[in-house]
């Protein structure tokens, strides 16, 4: 008896299907919906500090240290605090994890929103406020890549991979664009009507303050992401030898990333490419003064907000159409064109002289940097196994997060000497050097670029196990 073939789709339920596969799972959707929110809250988070730093004249002389200052307190918990988020991340409940994680980044980014409320203007508070964020937002991020796995078929992990990463890359533009949004709506005074009701954001601005409106819908980026978190029903978890001790187990991750050598190789280049292109956050502000302000020298938080935007616009579409590669070769190549793209366009973005092609450049030097990450996550992902996910994703963050850290500390006390476009433009050469080296000198990169031999390897002593 013949067969029904199964209906075709069109070209377009194609494309879909192939870019956006992993979203047919239901717990991932609400997965993916939290982490775009959530990401959307830390990077509105991030030019929000910023641009309320350089709106206190008081510290103008200190501008960039302080931006850099802020930026290192968000991001050095990934550094300090994630051997031990990778323990937690194996051994209690992920989906749990991210609820309070959720929950506790709402009280955090209400309490920053008070304080403006309040007038307060001490730049330490909004240090600790960022080290709380920072150590909450590498606990959420940690749990969600050892949550995916989980949520989603083995023939469609890439893609969710891919998709998780687009939603944590592309949060860079819905974030401040809807930061964006507010800030205009503010500055025109729009009054929004209802049932007779009336309500004005600039009334709203006048009685508690434009930055106050700002670091509130900052708030409310994470309580959407709380309501996606509570409707995840997997259940999942890591596997801890409890008859090894905390170290020994945390240790496990360390040992599996350093002595497997596609893990170990993708670290290092992770690593070089955020240290020399995606450590940008603390020279926002400056950068925005350059390249968008009408005289280079009247400071607009829009301008910060619109630079991350594009930013955050190139990063989202990069980020889907590597979810769609399904080749080991294709995606080999693309991760080579998608080096050199991070490379050469913060080359362009930071000599350019024109806003217009500020604004392309930063396009496109989103599209760089978010794809290539995606890749990197992409690979380790699909191969470490279930048991050690959580531990080695910590290990992958630790030298991320911390190596982003410690740059952007460094470009943020640069900038109030030199011209953060000058800084972006050398640290963009120096990446070039670094990928056109390991193109010419390493075998085991162009087996990577030109034979795609990034793909699952043997496991080395998961979880502990002698």
């Amino acid at each position: 008896m013949a067969t029904e073939s199964p209906p075709q789709r069109g070209y377009l339920s194609q494309k879909a299907y192939r870019f956006l596969a992993a979203l047919v799972f239901r717990d991932f959707r609400f997965l993916a919906i939290a982490s775009l929110s959530s990401g959307s809250g830390a990077w509105a988070l991030i030019v929000a500090r910023g641009a309320w730093v350089f709106s206190i004249p008081e510290l103008h002389a200190t501008w960039g240290l302080w931006v850099g200052l802020i930026t290192f307190a968000a991001m050095s918990p990934r550094f300090f605090a994630t051997p031990f988020i990778g323990y937690l991340a194996d051994k209690v409940t992920r989906k749990t994890l991210l609820q309070w994680v959720y929950a506790l980044q709402l009280v955090q980014a209400s309490v920053m929103a008070v304080l403006v409320m309040l007038g307060v203007d001490n730049p330490w508070y909004v240090v600790g406020l960022a080290v709380i964020n920072g150590t909450l937002r590498a606990t959420q991020q940690t749990a969600a890549q050892s949550l995916t796995p989980n949520l989603v078929d083995r023939e469609r992990l890439p893609n969710a991979v891919a998709l998780n990463e687009a939603m944590q890359q592309g949060s860079r533009a819905v974030g401040p664009a809807i930061l964006l949004a507010v800030s205009v709506l503010v500055g025109a005074g729009a009054v929004f009507q209802s049932g007779g009701v009336s309500f004005s954001l600039q009334n709203l601005a006048l009685t508690i303050g434009t930055s106050a409106v700002i670091f509130w819908a900052c708030a409310v980026f994470y309580l959407v992401a709380l309501i996606a978190a509570l409707s995840i029903r997997t259940v999942s978890s890591g596997v801890i030898d409890r008859n090894r001790s905390f170290w020994s187990n945390t240790a496990a991750g360390f040992v599996y990333s350093y002595t497997t050598p596609l893990i170990f190789g993708i670290i290092l280049m992770a690593l070089a490419h955020c240290v020399l292109v995606m450590s940008f956050e603390s020279m926002l502000p400056p950068l925005a003064l350059e390249k968008l302000s009408a005289d280079g020298v009247t400071f607009d938080q829009n301008d910060v907000y619109a630079l991350m935007t594009a930013l955050g616009i190139g990063a989202l579409i990069s980020s889907i159409f590597v979810g769609g590669i399904v080749s080991h070769l294709t995606r080999g190549r693309v991760f080579l064109l998608l080096g050199f793209t991070s490379s050469l366009t913060p080359i362009g973005l930071g000599l350019s002289s024109q806003t217009g092609i500020s604004m392309i450049a930063a396009v496109l030097m989103g599209l760089g940097t978010s794809g290539f990450m995606t890749i990197t996550h992409t690979v380790i992902h699909s191969v470490v196994p279930d048991e050690i996910r959580g531990r080695v994703a910590s290990v992958y963050s630790m030298h991320v997060g911390g190596s982003m850290a410690f740059a952007n500390l460094l470009y943020g006390a640069l900038a109030d000497h030199w011209q953060a476009g000058m800084i972006m433009a050398v640290s963009g050469a120096a990446f070039t050097l670094v990928v056109v080296g390991t193109l010419v000198g390493s075998g085991f990169w162009r087996g990577i670029f030109f034979r795609g031999e990034a793909r699952p390897v043997a496991a080395a002593s998961p979880a502990g196990a002698d």
